[in-house]
């Protein structure tokens, strides 16, 4: 068996095993449990960016295509055969890195888009570097020599073939959460270890109150739910934790005053925040294989129109968003552009 096919065997069983285990089935592939997480990085993100494409239903097809015996042929070939719904195909690479940027030899790019020209289709590369996914053509990538840093997310495609915004949020966002580990208290039975189960959660801005969860049967839920992916950022940029017997106070703000979220991050974010088992994360590789055995997994999740919906809640709450189209930005509720990026 090949090291790929190790790691993609180790993948399926990931999710069901502890530490202890997981240790064990590596020394019985014989590789080392540090060097196949460390391949799984990548491998996670790959199906990340699938679910992405999947959830924001833009593709007609997608076909992937099998690294193991790509190796065996020595074919340059790409991650995914890409059709999207407007008629448009193309081959796709999916790469990941948690360094400064991205880069990829020439040597290397040309023969990956010889492949592609070999099909009549054009190559592009979807690029996460540190958790921002970007896209470019492979041409682009050509006339970078190879090299794709963060700068250059102003010139990437990925929102404009996705058909999706970017919400910008203002200094003076805030969340206060609060979470009790004493059972007796009425939570709303949504849990965040160590700190117990959520009692209330609160939106403000500027002050003023925008929202108040509290309850399991509060019509709030869905908004929380919604907006995990800004409480994810706002966690990124200031968060207070203080401790109070059995409860937590969590107060997360932004210090900036542009900070910008896709719509696929919302979309993204509850599959990433459900645990598997209680201990387990639950991966995203999980959520697909699940997926595939109930094509129902996909129907039972947050679509654009909820994303949508809770946007324009916020904004007649009062809550100033900007949203970002075609390089251009807008204020949520209103047809007046702002400048251009």
């Amino acid at each position: 068996m090949s090291d790929f096919n190790k790691i993609m065997a180790f993948q399926q069983m990931m999710p069901y095993l502890n530490k202890e285990q997981q240790e064990k089935l590596a020394d019985t592939l014989g590789m080392d449990l540090q060097e196949i997480e460390k391949r799984l990085v990548g491998k996670n993100k790959e199906d990340e960016f699938v679910l992405i494409l999947i959830f924001m239903e833009v593709c007609k097809n997608i076909t992937a295509f099998d690294e193991g015996v790509s190796q065996l042929l020595k074919t340059a070939t790409s991650d995914l055969l890409v059709e999207l719904r407007n008629g448009n195909k193309f081959m796709l690479e999916i790469k990941h890195t948690e360094k400064e940027k991205y880069s990829i030899s020439m040597g290397n790019l040309q023969k990956k888009m010889d492949y592609a020209k070999e099909y009549g289709l054009d190559l592009y590369f979807a690029i996460s570097i540190k958790g921002y996914w970007m896209l470019f053509s492979a041409e682009y990538l050509k006339d970078k020599r190879g090299k794709i840093e963060i700068s250059d997310l102003t010139k990437s495609k990925l929102d404009e073939m996705l058909g999706c915004f970017s919400y910008v949020f203002p200094k003076g966002v805030r969340i206060k959460s609060v979470y009790s580990t004493d059972e007796t208290v009425k939570t709303t039975e949504i849990q965040f270890s160590p700190y117990g189960k959520l009692v209330s959660y609160e939106l403000y801005y500027n002050d003023k109150k925008i929202f108040r969860l509290k309850g399991k049967n509060s019509p709030y839920i869905m908004y929380a739910m919604v907006l995990e992916a800004l409480q994810d950022r706002l966690s990124m940029d200031t968060q207070t934790i203080q401790q109070s017997g059995n409860y937590t106070i969590i107060n997360e703000s932004f210090s900036n005053d542009f900070n910008a979220i896709s719509e696929y991050k919302f979309l993204l974010a509850p599959i990433e925040h459900t645990m598997y088992d209680g201990e387990e994360k639950y991966t995203v590789h999980t959520y697909i294989e699940n997926a595939k055995a109930d094509e129902n997994v996909l129907q039972i999740r947050f679509h654009l129109t909820h994303i949508r919906n809770a946007m324009l809640y916020l904004a007649d709450k009062g809550l100033d968003i900007m949203y970002i189209k075609n390089n251009l930005i807008y204020k949520l509720g209103s047809t007046k552009t702002a400048d251009k990026e």
